[in-house]
């Protein structure tokens, strides 16, 4: 059985995804995504490797920010 993943955010490099009843937060400095089973922790994890993510100049250009 193939369990369809969801994005439910994205940005800076760091995606939130839903898949069945977990959550992952990925991002390009993860090496691998962390998994919550409560929506509210996987939102907290996301806003935090959102905000590590735009204080890294290095992977800002990568993205082809700042």
């Amino acid at each position: 059985m193939t369990m369809d993943a969801r994005i439910l955010h994205a940005r800076s490099g760091v995606t939130l995804e839903q898949k069945g009843d977990v959550y992952a937060v990925s991002s390009l400095r993860l090496s691998e995504p962390a998994i919550f089973r409560e929506e509210a922790d996987a939102q907290r994890a996301f806003d935090d490797e959102v905000a590590a993510s735009e204080q890294n100049p290095e992977l800002m250009s990568r993205l082809g920010g700042a």
